[in-house]
């Protein structure tokens, strides 16, 4: 199990929540830290916080996990793919690469050792 650190930079690099990834099942989960305001989290993770639910399961994981990768169906993927060195699509490689970054908000995610 990997784990990762989802810090918003506009709040200073404050961790917002954890992403947990299984490399066997490929599947996400997301824990928010119950300080967290909702106002500092992303949309998805935003309104688990508004209903106080820290815990988001695998399904609204991977959508917001969608939400910052380069979708397969991309006009443009063979180059993409060839771009960033990779001989097939992998979400979560992309992920990593691009440090779980988008357009729409200043999170990024940063891997928790141990």
């Amino acid at each position: 199990m990997l784990k990762f650190a989802i810090k918003n930079a506009y709040y200073g690099g404050k961790t917002i929540g954890y992403l947990y990834y299984d490399e066997h099942r490929k599947e996400y989960e997301i824990e928010v830290p119950k300080t967290v305001k909702s106002y500092e989290a992303p949309p998805i993770i935003s309104d688990f916080i508004k209903k106080s639910q820290y815990r988001v399961g695998k399904e609204w994981s991977y959508r917001w996990v969608s939400q910052r990768v380069t979708p397969p169906e991309r006009q443009n993927i063979g180059q993409i793919l060839k771009a960033n060195q990779m001989t097939e699509y992998d979400a979560f490689q992309f992920l990593v690469k691009n440090e779980g970054r988008s357009c729409q908000d200043e999170c990024y995610i940063e891997k928790v050792e141990g």
